[in-house]
């Protein structure tokens, strides 16, 4: 996802470092990850068997044409690596917006791989955030979108979302951020 977005030059996530932020508390009450899996078989019933999560499983996607995937060795599930692969993934964490008086969800990234886009993954990723959020009596889902990223925009729109242009992000990061961060001391 750095590399689509053009950002691998400030990119230091790793395996260990996502582990440590990311799977410390209940799904949906600080960052959640989803991750989205496929394979060409059945998933098996024992799977939701010593899971600290609940599994969220979309069966019988029949594609027309089957997917070749350039890094299916490399991106085998860990979990079941037999004939599962990632590919894709969703981040949330929880947020308020006073104007709806509810929490809700920020979506941070829907990313799903080139190899699989198009085929309705992102689309179910999306679902799969705006049902949780519903179901957990929240007001909405809020994310960002870049500018430049036309596809992804229409794809969003389609979904029904609100575009609001008045709106601009600002972010304070690297340097700068160390400057302000050295002020209040």
């Amino acid at each position: 996802m750095a590399n689509y977005h053009n950002l691998s030059d400030v990119f230091s996530a790793t395996e260990t470092s996502l582990s440590k932020s990311l799977f410390k508390s209940p799904p949906y009450h600080s960052f959640t990850a989803l991750i989205l899996e496929v394979s060409p078989n059945p998933f098996p019933n024992t799977m939701a068997q010593d899971l600290s999560f609940n599994l969220i499983i979309k069966n019988n996607i029949n594609l027309e044409t089957p997917i070749i995937d350039p890094e299916f060795e490399t991106l085998k599930s860990r979990f079941n690596g037999d004939h599962i692969y990632v590919a894709g993934h969703v981040l949330v964490y929880p947020s308020y917006n006073g104007f709806f008086e509810k929490p809700g969800l920020y979506l941070d990234q829907l990313f799903v791989r080139n190899c699989y886009r198009g085929l309705g993954f992102g689309k179910i990723l999306f679902s799969v955030v705006a049902s949780q959020a519903a179901s957990n009596g929240m007001g909405m889902v809020d994310w960002l979108v870049a500018n430049w990223n036309e596809k992804s925009m229409k794809f969003y729109e389609k979904m029904g979302a609100h575009d609001i242009p008045e709106y601009r992000l600002c972010k304070l990061y690297g340097e700068k951020l160390q400057q302000y961060a050295n002020i209040s001391r």
